[in-house]
């Protein structure tokens, strides 16, 4: 019996494709709940400042509340081009699986090819459905991959401006001491 050739692509064992992907959406969930608590810091020590506006509201000159603006707007900007950047990996990752997938049904046609032969057609059926049912699960692997990417992508800016913002205020207030100060 002839030995099978395998796709390099196919060739990555499932326990490492999924590990990769369990480790980028941990990553991207520590810089989640980094940002979220920077953000609770950001929104009380901000809020604190503009409560003082009530009585002085030449405090709204305050250049912490035209930053507040310009930031968010910086941030968003940046998130949407990486996003916009990033996006092209998962329709990557879906060329991909198409393209494996017409190989494996181009095998399949070829393997048919001759004189009518039932073994030979269970065998070219049973090797199609085994092939596809490997690149579907690595093509849903590296898209769900890709697609936690995207996400810390997305996030990234946010995470930075936000502990940024935290971090500053911080040390704005008297008597306190920061570890990044």
């Amino acid at each position: 019996m002839a030995q099978r050739k395998t796709n390099p692509a196919l060739s990555r064992p499932g326990l490492s494709r999924n590990v990769e992907v369990a480790a980028e959406m941990a990553a991207t969930a520590i810089v989640l709940g980094e940002t979220l608590w920077a953000a609770q810091q950001t929104i009380a020590l901000r809020l604190a400042r503009l409560a003082g506006t009530t009585f002085d509201p030449a405090v709204l000159r305050d250049p912490e509340f035209v930053r507040m603006v310009s930031e968010k707007v910086t941030a968003a900007t940046q998130a949407g081009l990486a996003v916009a950047g990033g996006t092209r990996a998962i329709g990557d990752a879906w060329l991909e699986w198409a393209s494996h997938q017409m190989v494996a049904a181009e095998q399949f046609l070829l393997a048919l090819w001759g004189i009518p032969d039932p073994l030979r057609v269970g065998r070219a059926t049973g090797d199609l459905a085994e092939t596809s049912l490997n690149i579907a699960e690595i093509a849903c692997a590296q898209m769900v991959l890709e697609a936690t990417r995207l996400a810390g992508l997305g996030l990234a800016p946010y995470h930075k401006a936000t502990n940024a913002n935290a971090r500053r205020l911080l040390r704005q207030i008297p008597g306190h001491f920061s570890k990044s100060a």
